[in-house]
């Protein structure tokens, strides 16, 4: 059985669950809000027998022993009773779920998985991919990260004023009920006095890396796919193709050199992880450049603009080792 753990609202879901309906692979959908409202979990275990049990939304229900391979895509946060009143209760309620899936998931780690959460989060830190990209032979730019207001400004002027400044993080800041995005942008001089404010929060600065076009590459187990981002074709996605100017912006696939292609899949390896995406650029003298990597990123947009077909790549692999 495969399991499919994300949430309502994910379109790339709904396109690998139309590869798997039309081989008529049997799989469970878990949307992680419907827990615990709507979705129940029970686990036993003694001497004679260690096994649990998720019952979802319309009387599915799964036993985990069932489960031979696992895709982890966006689940989002579970979702308490509003019966409960306290907001101390509901923390506490919030907590128990969380902690009960992280479990599950333990539990679980034996089977296949794109990819395990664990995973995941290891290998989410900026740091260790641009230590380990350079490692494997990757060019990458010149990177410090810092708090020290000293050595930025000393950074800026060894890449004679060309850096570009990102978030070590997600990059998402909740104000006043609204979410704001923090992009990848160039700092400029006359951002130097504000560079002090970096004691109370340390950022990554990187030399800014000339653009001939940017690579998207989605690897998902041993294939490969490459798509060509046009970014500097608009002002919006010069600095940061995520700004999304698709009206103005080519995407267009992408043919990786070979070594480049063996360099995306040897850092996977080492990883651990079998599904990754990378953000690579191509200069104008054909030097390609590794920027960051997602072990969950996003990808149905590539499929939709080139016609690269992840969606079944994905599908394939779920089918393949639930057979095994």
């Amino acid at each position: 059985m495969i399991l499919i753990i994300t949430n309502k609202l994910d379109p790339h879901v709904d396109v690998v669950i139309e590869h798997l309906n039309k081989q008529r692979v049997q799989f469970v959908r878990f949307n992680t809000e419907d827990f615990p409202q709507r979705a129940t979990f029970t686990w036993q275990v003694n001497s004679q027998r260690i096994d649990g049990t998720l019952e979802l939304p319309l009387g599915r229900k799964i036993s985990f022993s069932e489960i031979s391979s696992c895709w982890y895509r966006r689940p989002t946060t579970p979702i308490v009773s509003k019966d409960i009143i306290t907001q101390q209760a509901k923390e506490f309620a919030q907590d128990e779920a969380s902690t009960l899936l992280k479990g599950l998931w333990t539990c679980l780690i034996d089977r296949f998985w794109i990819n395990h959460p664990f995973k995941i989060q290891q290998a989410e830190s900026k740091m260790a991919n641009l230590k380990l990209a350079a490692e494997i032979g990757f060019f990458i730019p010149q990177t410090l990260i810092s708090s020290n207001p000293d050595e930025v400004r000393d950074f800026f002027k060894k890449c004679e004023e060309r850096v570009i400044n990102k978030v070590l993080g997600k990059g998402q800041v909740e104000y006043m009920r609204d979410y704001y995005f923090i992009y990848t942008h160039k700092v400029l001089p006359e951002d130097l006095d504000r560079f002090d404010s970096i004691r109370y929060a340390p950022a990554l600065f990187q030399e800014y890396i000339p653009k001939n076009v940017e690579i998207r590459v989605t690897v998902m187990g041993n294939k490969v796919f490459s798509c060509e981002i046009h970014s500097q074709d608009s002002k919006r996605t010069i600095d940061d193709w995520r700004h999304y100017d698709f009206n103005n912006v080519k995407h267009a696939v992408h043919k990786l050199p070979q070594i480049i292609e063996a360099l995306c899949l040897k850092m996977m390896k080492k990883l651990e992880l079998n599904f990754v995406t990378f953000d690579l650029v191509l200069t104008p003298d054909g030097q390609y450049v590794f920027l960051e990597l997602n072990p969950n990123g996003q990808w149905l947009w590539i499929e939709q603009l080139t016609g690269l077909s992840i969606g079944n790549a994905i599908a394939e692999t779920l089918i393949k080792e639930n057979l095994k």
